[in-house]
């Protein structure tokens, strides 16, 4: 999950986004359309990982959500794998 002002503050060509007509429920349950996915290059040294981001049209205090699968191949929170 990508919110799109943080988007729109890295280097991401955003023409390279695919179109999305789905939505998620923000953490109060209220529907949030998808604007799009995109996939970058995130580099967590010393590896480069290809992630595919959902973008969508929200402000909270996290400026990227990666899923558990992503998390646990970089062993970025290693009390998580147990």
């Amino acid at each position: 999950m990508l919110p799109k002002h943080v988007m729109d503050l890295m280097p991401i060509d955003a023409s390279h986004m695919k179109p999305i007509t789905m939505t998620a429920k923000d953490y109060d349950g209220t529907p949030r359309p998808i604007i799009g996915s995109i996939n970058i290059d995130l580099v967590i040294d010393p590896q480069l990982f290809l992630v595919t981001l959902q973008v969508m049209d929200i402000h909270h205090s996290y400026t990227m959500l990666l899923e558990r699968p992503w998390i646990y191949a970089t062993s970025s929170i290693v009390s998580s794998l147990h």
